[in-house]
């Protein structure tokens, strides 16, 4: 199995953060690129307002925050390709996989919550589903305090 590009879709949370060290691990791993995706959640039934300088400030936002998630790898070896997107994100995340020709979505499991999650799903269970290839999900870790509070 040859896996040359891997796709990393982050929100910048927690559980991305988590998944974005196996990401690496694999690109060191199979000496692959590893492309950095953000996308903006904008869904396409919205009513045409004036938000472009909004859309704006967020892109900018993101890519500033791809920068600084990119600075704290300081590895040479790796090739790294930084990507924001707006969309709807298991959509953008499925149709850049497809555009780049990834052999390898890395991604957390977690981002959504509440209401949220109950309406609009699991962007990981929807790349999952839709993605070409295959999708690795990285679970965070519980701790034992956790653990304990949900069984009490």
């Amino acid at each position: 199995m040859q896996i040359s590009r891997i796709l990393f879709p982050t929100d910048f949370s927690h559980d991305a953060e988590h998944a974005f060290q196996y990401a690496l691990i694999l690109a060191r791993k199979f000496e692959a690129e590893l492309y950095i995706l953000h996308v903006i959640y904008f869904p396409p039934q919205t009513p045409e307002y004036d938000i472009g300088q909004v859309i704006d400030s967020l892109v900018k936002n993101a890519q500033d925050s791809l920068k600084k998630l990119v600075e704290s790898v300081n590895d040479p070896n790796l090739v790294l390709h930084l990507d924001v997107q707006v969309g709807v994100e298991h959509a953008e995340i499925t149709k850049c996989a497809e555009k780049e020709k990834i052999d390898l979505i890395v991604m957390g499991t977690r981002g959504r919550t509440g209401l949220a999650h109950v309406f609009l799903g699991s962007v990981a269970e929807r790349v999952v589903r839709h993605a070409s290839c295959p999708v690795l999900t990285v679970k965070l870790p519980t701790t034992k305090g956790a653990e304990a509070a949900t069984k009490g």
